[in-house]
């Protein structure tokens, strides 16, 4: 149905009148039989994450089989209510609780990080995609006695989480173990600083951070013994996949569309860098950061400047809370959180991609970034719903929160932002050039079609500039896409289906639309699929029924 035939049948229902006393039988039955939503979720929630025993969680077989089969009556359960029957809001959360227990479910089912990934088992939160409960953060020291004792039992735990997940990994995959081998490079450098640090203050850390140190390098050894015979695909299949998307994530679009739309994207993004190059033809591209202050100094500029734009040009609303970090460095990847690596600035400079662009004309990344990323973790903090403000599992808000932010690098060049200002709006193209180059890659990942190798040369190869083969950003990109499904579709995918969303109110609200109230209802609906939100602003239910 066209978004004028939704309009004409949504006005004809608006002229059907009820008596008045059939519309209260209705709302007390509606009442009387709605589920006690928050009560399923704080139940489901409870059975989420693995138990712990001696400081370490518990992925044995008896354990995740224990909880697999609490997860069962209450998604039966869930499954069995008339969802349709609920006001649209409660129907947001129900889709919600609903999307997680399956996610959940996919998890014993397919996924088995526990079982198939050594990556895993990472026992630091370095930002290395998904990994145990409770890896430690990494302690800056000196530390006082609360921290020193709980940095004790987590660095007592790294041997017997490492033991645990030899017996645990009877099916595990080259790819994955490649990059869990990468990681653990990092971590035993991370326990060996550790074990440095802790001499001069907290020597009674000392054996314990070189007996996770040792530990570490044994789980490495091992894996490095074992990856050439493993199976080399880490990919969960292209049927598991699409369940994954549609029922997990709720997302609208098969394997094949997204192949579609990514290769259009790409093309797309190729014509217009091409386009603004040959406009700038005469202009050379502005020269990167060769220092942190003049980083600081080029960032802080666009910060305030993106921030000022947003407002004075009424292009959505921006609470004064929203106020960008100082001194928050350049972007960081997981793997430069190794000791041994220099830091940012310290020669020679060595730039990944993303330090590529953000050195040399930081607004796009900031428009991602500030009220991208930073509006949405403020406005969570504030969210007090008990289902819908809640943080979500299993990357079911990942597609909403980077094709927001992806949304927001293109949406500031065609509102006039960066007019003045061609190495910016090349360098635009440049990223969406290599972001619309990640989907395939992730699509071929997972249909057990590409090795990460061959991923990692696609990406490589047809972005436009600044990634060798073997940048950084590239390595941590595919991690993340082949560990977790729909990360790498949903910055372009996502921004497809927020400008479809945008397209469907303009055609609805007409010459009354208004941008900035479409971007505050939008953001109001919370950290959620797109979908949902969708379903929300038009009132159309179709792509959720797929889902359900």
């Amino acid at each position: 149905m066209s978004s004028f035939s939704r309009l004409a049948a949504a006005t004809a229902l608006c002229m059907i009148t009820v008596p008045a006393a059939s519309e209260a039988v209705q709302a007390e039955e509606a009442v009387a039989e709605a589920p006690d939503l928050v009560g399923i979720f704080e139940e489901f929630r409870a059975i989420a994450e693995p138990r712990f025993v001696d400081g370490a969680p518990d992925y044995s077989d008896e354990a995740m089989a224990e909880r697999h089969a609490l997860l069962q009556p209450m998604l039966a359960r869930v499954e069995a209510i008339d969802d349709t029957r609920l006001s649209v809001s409660d129907r947001v959360d129900f889709m919600l609780i609903l999307a997680e227990m399956r996610g959940l479910d996919f998890r014993h089912r397919i996924l088995r990080p526990w079982k198939r990934d050594p990556a895993f088992y990472s026992t630091t939160n370095l930002g290395f995609g998904p990994k145990i409960a409770g890896a430690m953060a990494i302690p800056e020291f000196p530390i006082d006695d609360q921290r020193a004792a709980t940095l004790a039992r987590e660095l007592a735990a790294v041997p017997r989480i490492l033991s645990q997940a030899r017996v645990n990994l009877t099916e595990a995959r080259g790819d994955l173990a490649r990059l869990g081998i990468a990681q653990k490079a990092v971590e035993i450098n991370i326990y060996n600083q550790i074990a440095q640090d802790a001499r001069a203050t907290r020597p009674e850390l000392v054996a314990a951070a070189e007996a996770a140190r040792d530990a570490t390098i044994a789980f490495r050894d091992w894996l490095i013994e074992i990856a050439p015979s493993l199976p080399p695909h880490g990919g969960i299949g292209r049927e598991n996949y699409d369940w994954y998307l549609r029922h997990v994530l709720l997302f609208p679009y098969s394997w094949e569309e997204m192949r579609i739309i990514g290769e259009r994207e790409y093309e797309r993004a190729l014509t217009f860098l091409r386009l603004e190059e040959h406009r700038n033809r005469d202009v050379p591209m502005i020269d990167p950061a060769d220092s942190l202050a003049e980083f600081e100094r080029r960032r802080a500029a666009a910060d305030a400047r993106l921030l000022e734009f947003l407002r004075s040009e009424e292009v959505m609303t921006i609470p004064d809370y929203v106020v960008p970090p100082v001194g928050e460095g350049p972007y960081i990847q997981p793997a430069e959180r190794d000791p041994a690596i220099p830091g940012p600035f310290e020669a020679p400079i060595n730039r990944h991609f993303f330090r590529q662009a953000e050195d040399r004309a930081p607004i796009t990344l900031r428009a991602h970034n500030v009220p991208g990323h930073l509006f949405d973790g403020l406005q969570r903090e504030r969210d007090d719903r008990p289902i819908r403000g809640a943080r979500r599992l299993y990357f079911i808000d990942g597609t909403r929160a980077e094709g927001w932010s992806f949304y927001l690098e293109e949406m500031i060049q065609q509102l006039g932002l960066l007019d003045d200002d061609p190495s910016a709006r090349e360098i635009n193209y440049i990223l969406h050039a290599k972001r619309a180059a990640r989907v395939l890659p992730e699509l071929m990942l997972h249909a057990n079609e590409w090795t990460f190798d061959e991923a990692r040369i696609s990406l490589t190869s047809r972005t436009p500039y600044w990634m060798e083969p073997d940048d950084l950003v590239a390595m941590t990109d595919l991690e993340l896409y082949l560990r977790q499904p729909g990360y790498g579709i949903g910055y372009h995918i996502g921004k497809v289906q927020l400008e479809a969303l945008l397209a469907d109110m303009s055609q609805i609200e007409g010459r009354d639309f208004d941008l900035r109230r479409f971007h505050d209802r939008f953001r109001a609906a919370g950290m959620i699929p797109i979908s949902l939100i969708r379903y929300e602003m038009t009132g159309e239910d179709d792509e959720i029924r797929a889902m359900r």
